[in-house]
């Protein structure tokens, strides 16, 4: 037993020594990035406790949570508003008008950043909603990162995504 409390503790003291670099980094953090992982985290605990009930509904929401803070902070470091407001304006404009597999583009004149939207395919949620998934591709100056999500369409006409991953 007292081998096994020894292993944990070395275990607890090497994790912890791990966020020494993650905590000089939060220094660093910029307002939009702070923004976008709030607003990302928001949204990802609302879309989370729209699921479950009890201690499932509890788990959906926490984990809503993260990834929608992950995501919200990951598109902030890449995108500064100006190309993220490009990238949204064609996001609304697919899911909004396009056929699934029409293609958007857009370009920031301002930074040169650009990158194109598609609705891939469309379908109804369990309580009725429009709902499509998408691809969206991002060019920046060091690389271009593709991604995929869910949104849904919420009964004020703007669209809620359900999660996004880039890479």
């Amino acid at each position: 037993m007292r081998k096994f409390k020894s292993i944990i503790a070395g275990a607890l003291a090497l994790s912890v020594t791990g966020c020494a670099d993650t905590m000089d980094r939060f220094g660093n953090v910029s307002m939009v990035e702070l923004a976008a992982t709030l607003g990302g985290a928001a949204a990802g605990g609302y879309v989370g406790a729209q699921f479950g009930g009890g201690f499932a509904k509890t788990a959906f929401i926490a984990t809503g949570v993260m990834v929608g803070g992950s995501a919200g902070y990951a598109a902030s470091r890449f995108l500064i508003p100006s190309d993220q407001a490009q990238h949204d304006s064609s996001a609304r404009l697919a899911l909004n008008t396009k056929s699934d597999g029409d293609v958007v583009r857009w370009q920031n004149p301002e930074t040169g950043n650009s990158g194109i939207f598609r609705s891939v395919a469309s379908f109804k949620s369990g309580n009725g909603q429009l709902c499509r998934q998408y691809r969206s591709s991002v060019v920046l100056k060091d690389g271009v990162f593709s991604g995929s999500g869910t949104a849904c369409q919420q009964a004020d006409g703007n669209w809620l995504k359900l999660h996004e991953e880039f890479s």
